[in-house]
């Protein structure tokens, strides 16, 4: 796997970030905004065991970028009212699902979340699957999952 950043992040930023959101972003979710700001992801895949899929992984997103589908403020913006509180989404797959991060204190963790119901398993009352608890923790399965 590897990522290409889209620029150098900022503290500062992050700080505005969760500011906006109402979110207190996990101390390796932020030390990678600041060190990558996001990125395009190459050569790796994610596994949903709930979904028993795997989709290629596309992107992080990041705090003002312009270009194409990776802005984080826009995208939480626009789907503000359809995701939970203190969650914000932070990249996609290459398909139409998004990551979402929980840090709610209960429920924290990297969830796959499948906003156009693409799965027949989707519903208005499940269209979030559970990947794993920790931000470095999925970065490590990025690493080492291969589809079958």
């Amino acid at each position: 796997m590897k990522i290409k950043a889209y620029q150098n992040g900022d503290s500062e930023k992050v700080k505005q970030l969760e500011k906006n959101f109402k979110i207190k972003l996990p101390d390796d979710y932020q030390k990678f905004l600041v060190e990558c700001n996001g990125g395009l992801v190459e050569n790796a895949y994610l596994y949903i065991k709930d979904l028993n899929e795997y989709m290629i992984m596309g992107n992080f997103f990041g705090i003002e970028i312009e270009k194409g589908f990776a802005d984080i403020v826009k995208i939480n913006d626009e789907y503000d009212d359809d995701i939970p509180e203190k969650s914000l989404l932070i990249g996609s797959d290459a398909g139409s699902g998004f990551l979402l991060l929980v840090n709610d204190g209960d429920n924290n963790g990297i969830r796959y979340y499948d906003h156009t119901y693409f799965f027949d398993e989707s519903s208005d009352d499940l269209n979030t699957y559970y990947i794993c608890g920790t931000f470095t923790e999925f970065l490590k399965l990025l690493e080492i999952t291969k589809p079958d």
